[in-house]
């Protein structure tokens, strides 16, 4: 018999506060089958660290090969390897709930091939989502700008503007230009450049995403014009070619202006801490949250929200939580890349800071069969963390059923201004946008998400 708490747990709404959902046209062109549904995620790292060729695993997740036995025979041996990560665990679950598979075995995915539902058909995406993995909107990080116009007339699908060419100190001038049908020839333009974007495009976003991380540290220093002007003239001039203490210069002085913008805008600003995907490259003192302190110290009226629990240097997170009035933390992609290791740290979380500042899900995946493997794997595991803070003794069952309903609903509803940023998004179309003057925040559907990363 299920307890109230696992009962709550397991049938309520949940929202997803950071996804990179690929947009529904190459969803659809894609033309999934059954093992892209299920291997096309992160998994496919922990079986390359297992010992899987690249080309093995390039092979798994190629649907125009139709031999999906043989696809998944050539990396079963890594696949026991890893039977008991939490990225293969992701994938159980979406097996069993979604293909009815309780084994992962050659035969049992080319039977579920064969009786699939899951074709690439209109508004799958948004089924699998919304019905299937019971989410209440996702928050959605393309990587690229500008908006797709699919996000307008709608409030499911929300997005986060990004400015990593700016943070990485690498400006895009060609996009941005592009987009704004202006120069960025100087520093002061750049900074011009930066204010105009928030403007024709705050309005339409649930907040700011970068994930610098994977190409400079998080350290970061005040720079004066003086000096990033310098180092503009040789980013520009050589673009990723430009000597790293060049894009270091300009990266600290464009993120500045990005938090103020933020502040200004009351955008809060997401930043990738911690683990790295792929493989065989993980700079571990580059990507610790605590490298952020002066830079948070400085922009004390921005709301800064650091992701994925900054895995594996967890607890000087919640320190900086703790520490910070402006330091949220999600725990987006933790529960699939550890789940015991996140579950602690949901119990250290509660011990050490606000509750308010934590926000406990987002499947950081790109197809949506992915986000209901992860989904169910939160729920599992959250509903786990809480069951032994009532077996402990530490909260009653009802306090735990209001806590989960705290972390699942109503704060990210309050932290992200959920019920007006719908509205806004729900009730947008081309006139009114540019009624505003802001065509310049959407333009055609850009290249696939996933072309341009996941972080």
């Amino acid at each position: 018999m299920h307890s109230e708490l696992e009962e709550f747990i397991a049938s309520s709404t949940l929202c997803n506060t950071h996804e990179h959902t690929e947009y529904e046209r190459f969803y659809r062109d894609s033309r999934h089958d059954v093992l892209t549904h299920l291997f096309d995620n992160y998994v496919v790292f922990d079986l390359h660290s297992a010992g899987a060729s690249q080309k093995s695993l390039d092979a798994l997740i190629d649907p125009s090969d139709p031999d999906v036995a043989r696809r998944f025979r050539d990396v079963q041996t890594y696949w026991d390897r890893i039977h008991f990560t939490g990225y293969a665990e992701g994938v159980k679950l979406a097996a069993k709930r979604l293909f009815g598979i309780d084994v992962l075995t050659p035969e049992a995915l080319s039977a579920a091939q064969e009786t699939s539902a899951y074709k690439g058909e209109k508004d799958e995406r948004l089924t699998l989502l919304k019905d299937v993995a019971n989410l209440d909107h996702v928050q959605i990080d393309t990587n690229t700008r500008p908006f797709p116009p699919e996000m307008m007339g709608q409030d499911f699908f929300l997005y986060d503007l990004n400015m990593f060419d700016f943070c990485s100190g690498r400006p895009d001038f060609d996009v941005l230009e592009g987009q704004l049908g202006t120069d960025a020839t100087s520093l002061e333009e750049l900074g011009g450049a930066i204010g105009r974007l928030f403007d024709i495009s705050a309005r339409y976003a649930v907040a700011v995403k970068s994930q610098h991380a994977y190409v400079r540290t998080l350290k970061w220093e005040q720079r004066s014009d003086a000096d990033a002007a310098i180092s503009f003239g040789a980013v520009r001039r050589l673009g990723k070619a430009a000597p790293e203490p060049d894009r270091l210069c300009l990266g600290d002085w464009c993120m500045s202006r990005v938090a103020e913008m933020c502040a200004r805008h009351d955008l809060p600003f997401k930043m990738h801490t911690g683990y790295f995907t792929k493989n065989n490259f993980m700079p571990t003192e580059n990507l610790r949250a605590g490298n952020m302190d002066v830079f948070l110290k400085m922009h004390p009226n921005t709301r800064f929200v650091l992701m994925h629990i900054a895995y594996p240097h967890s607890d000087e997170l919640i320190a900086l939580a703790k520490h910070y009035t402006n330091v949220s933390i999600d725990m987006c992609w933790a529960w699939s890349i550890n789940p015991l290791h996140a579950s602690e740290f949901l119990r250290r979380y509660l011990r050490g800071a606000p509750k308010n500042k934590l926000f406990v899900f987002g499947g950081d995946t790109l197809l949506p069969t992915s986000s209901v493997g992860y989904a169910m794997q939160f729920r599992k595991w959250f509903g786990r963390t809480l069951g032994r803070e009532v077996a402990d003794g530490t909260m009653s069952e009802d306090e735990a059923v209001q806590l989960a309903e705290f972390f699942m609903i109503d704060n990210p509803y309050d932290y992200y201004d959920l019920i007006r940023r719908k509205e806004i998004v729900r009730t947008s179309d081309a006139d009114s946008i540019a009624k505003l003057g802001h065509q310049g925040a959407f333009g055609a559907t850009p290249k696939s998400i996933r072309d341009s990363g996941r972080a």
